[in-house]
């Protein structure tokens, strides 16, 4: 009988990639993948530490699978990410947890479980303090979970330490992937159907600085552009300071970057980014946004924002929505600020109480659903034509997917998963669009 694999992902896309190739390394072993809910042999948490939700959720998941070692003592519980990073004494408390393994060693979490099983595991040799690493972790597959659009991860780690923020802790130092691996999963991918492809990183933007060859973002986006095949690059989130004059420059010269990008503001007002140790202004962040929209008008921009930062008074705020209101862009992703331990904004007066933080993270939802709207409205009176890979067929028989501009696209035709496809748009419809290829 088939040994079976469960695994519980929190947080970013990072995470959800990394899982894919901890996964995949299991069923290239004969092992069938089931619902974390359904008993397993091995199950593994990949867990995040940005907030203290998070932190709960991660934690709540492993007493979950700790509880079914109870009734099996031969389950192996594993346990990774950057909660895992961060607690590695807190989670040995929690129970008999079989591996907690660092963020670096992900890809290696198949030999540790056969280890473990051979009882040849010495104690910790899985587990590193990841500010002392420097090397890029290469985990790669061919075969990932979500089927419509391939998450490359291309950087790892962090070098900003903004105040709030405990991933570059959990993390380590910025990273990059060699270029070669990179192309060379491309490729292996383009070979199993895919077509869309979104480079990840936890600060994307810092691509190859750290190393000494001059080769950066710009350049590997340049490279993957050639590949036959690839139809759609997607970018994950950027820094705003880190959209640089190369980058600019592919843009303008790119026939396969989607006119959607993803930039963490964080807050819209000056006292509060100075606060933050952001590094830049409103007014730099207005101008990069003036710089996109000068080579793509019709791009859709979202944009990260953190409501109830120490100190954000309700004149700040006011501040912050005004700058906000007077923008262009697309959607907001609001985060209720959450101290983590270890970091600076920990410590700062001023902190704000969770019920206005709900009154001010309403508000800015009902800001961000009007600019969806005015973008989508946009869109319609334009007749633009949109690009996109069908993700499913419903019931319907219609087909779906998300389209180059992040808007939602409808077709009245059953298409098979993967494929690309040009549409024009025809009227508003459900979240998105209805659409009819071109």
């Amino acid at each position: 009988m088939k040994k079976k694999i469960a695994a519980m992902t929190f947080g970013c896309k990072i995470n959800q990639y990394e899982t894919s190739c901890i996964i995949d390394n299991f069923t290239q072993h004969d092992y069938d993948v089931v619902d974390f809910s359904q008993t397993a042999d091995v199950y593994i948490i990949n867990s995040c530490t940005v907030t203290n939700r998070t932190d709960y959720k991660s934690r709540s998941a492993l007493r979950k699978a700790l509880k079914v070692k109870e009734e099996n003592p031969n389950t192996i519980v594993v346990i990774t990410g950057c909660y895992a990073q961060r607690n590695y004494d807190e989670i040995k408390k929690i129970g008999p947890v079989d591996l907690v393994v660092d963020n670096n060693k992900k890809e290696k979490i198949y030999d540790l479980v056969c280890a473990l099983a051979d009882h040849n595991l010495t104690q910790k040799q899985h587990f590193q303090n990841i500010l002392d690493l420097d090397e890029f972790s290469e985990l790669s597959t061919t075969n990932l979970l979500e089927r419509s659009r391939a998450f490359v991860k291309v950087q790892d780690g962090c070098d900003y330490y903004c105040a709030y923020c405990a991933i570059p802790f959990a993390r380590g130092h910025s990273r990059s992937r060699d270029k070669e691996k990179v192309l060379q999963q491309i490729t292996l991918l383009v070979e199993n159907g895919y077509k869309e492809f979104v480079l990840a990183g936890i600060n994307l933007g810092l691509y190859g600085k750290e190393k000494s060859d001059n080769y950066f973002l710009a350049d590997l986006l340049a490279d993957i552009e050639k590949i036959s095949g690839v139809e759609l690059i997607r970018l994950s989130s950027v820094e705003p300071q880190l959209f640089t004059d190369d980058v600019l420059a592919f843009f303008k010269q790119s026939t396969k970057i989607a006119p959607h990008f993803h930039i963490p503001l964080q807050a819209g007002c000056d006292e509060i980014l100075e606060k933050m140790n952001r590094r830049y202004t409103t007014a730099d962040f207005s101008k990069n946004l003036e710089n996109i929209y000068s080579i793509f008008p019709n791009a859709a921009v979202g944009i990260d924002l953190i409501v109830g930062f120490p100190g954000e008074t309700e004149e700040l705020f006011e501040k912050t929505f005004a700058y906000l209101t007077n923008l262009k862009f697309t959607y907001l992703h609001v985060f209720s600020y959450s101290k983590r331990p270890g970091t600076v904004a920990t410590e700062m007066k001023g902190q704000v109480d969770g019920n206005t933080q709900k009154i001010r993270s309403k508000k800015l939802a009902e800001l961000s659903k009007n600019k969806t709207d005015k973008y989508i409205e946009f869109l319609l009176e334009n007749k633009m034509s949109l690009r996109g890979i069908i993700e499913h067929n419903d019931s319907e028989e219609m087909s779906t997917g998300v389209s180059d501009h992040f808007i939602r696209f409808y077709l009245d035709k059953a298409i098979q998963e993967q494929d690309f496809i040009e549409m024009e748009i025809i009227e508003r419809y459900k979240d998105g669009v209805k659409v009819k290829e071109k």
